[in-house]
């Protein structure tokens, strides 16, 4: 299951605006969540991180203001406003532990849930604030604070939620590292103060081999065939039309590092692949792919005419355990 806009499938998501609240500071030891912890301290959980947790709270438990408390502590990178986060999740009822809604929890091979955290833009979000890679805390506040308007599926916004969150994993919200000098006879690429980028596709005839430029040189790890990796991408033709960008749905994606062609269609395009490994992990890469080292004739997706060079702009995010 996702957490998703409504409780009546089974999957939540935040969708209504909160006051603006205050990020975490720039020292770590001064890092308090905006929510306060309040009623949520007395929600408890046991059981291994990453696993259906096992929860207890006094009953009845009404929380009117949204409060968070940390349950066991991690040793992880503390979530700040910007970054997206990795996490697996379970929703009671606070008036009779009623388990509402959870996540798989891995069941079936199946991915944690990613969220990105912005300061203020709801209390679902403001929540992770502060918290840390391997804590497990617990969110309580009403249905309609924490989840927003549920359509009439005969939930009360007005009743209690408690809400025990296992995060997993965090990620910057675009790469980080050392600017790099450009590369002659690629696309221009453009940076918003967000970090979207942006590409220019040049007038001349595009290479027929592959093209490959370091933009942003992280620090990290260097990327290796078969790694997974959590990037953002926008990609266009050399045609100029635009065929992914992640930035539009402000949610990066897990990609394996290996052709798709050679494995059963699971990876990305040959010539993608190749220009990813040897990496690092925080860099932002162009990436030319010419047709031969693309999608072969009759496996592109419909927007991408057969025969098209193919341009990335890439943000190696992270590595996906």
């Amino acid at each position: 299951m996702r957490f998703s806009a409504r409780i009546s499938a089974l999957v939540v998501t935040a969708t209504i605006g909160a006051t603006a609240l205050t990020a975490c500071a720039a020292s770590e030891a001064t890092c308090v969540n905006p929510l306060g912890d309040g009623i949520a301290s007395s929600v408890s959980a046991t059981g291994p991180l990453g696993s259906a947790p096992t929860i207890d709270f006094p009953l009845p438990l009404v929380g009117k203001d949204s409060s968070t408390a940390t349950i066991s502590t991690g040793d992880g990178d503390l979530i700040r406003d910007g970054n997206y986060v990795d996490f697996e999740a379970t929703v009671l009822n606070g008036a009779d532990k009623t388990v509402l809604t959870a996540t798989t929890y891995g069941a079936n091979g199946s991915s944690a849930q990613r969220i990105g955290i912005q300061v203020g833009n709801n209390v679902l979000a403001d929540s992770f604030l502060c918290h840390r890679v391997g804590e497990r805390f617990a969110l309580v506040g009403t249905i309609g604070d924490i989840f927003g308007a549920t359509g009439g599926n005969g939930v009360d916004p007005t009743a209690t939620a408690v809400v025990v969150f296992d995060v997993l994993a965090a990620y910057p919200h675009t790469a980080q590292g050392e600017t790099q000098l450009g590369t002659d006879g690629l696309p221009a690429v453009t940076s918003a103060p967000d970090g979207r980028p942006g590409i220019a596709i040049p007038n001349w005839a595009p290479p027929t081999e592959l093209r490959v430029g370091t933009l942003i040189k992280g620090g990290g790890a260097v990327v290796a065939q078969g790694d997974a990796l959590v990037i953002h991408d926008l990609g266009v033709t050399w045609g100029k039309s635009v065929f992914e960008n992640t930035w539009d749905t402000d949610h990066p994606k897990t990609i394996l590092v290996q052709s798709a062609v050679d494995n059963g269609g699971v990876g990305v395009v040959p010539g993608l692949a190749q220009a990813l490994v040897g990496q690092t992990i925080g860099s932002r890469v162009v990436v030319v792919v010419p047709a031969a080292l693309g999608y072969p004739d009759g496996t592109q997706p419909q927007e991408i005419p057969a025969g098209s060079v193919l341009v990335y702009v890439v943000d190696i995010l992270g590595a996906q355990q």
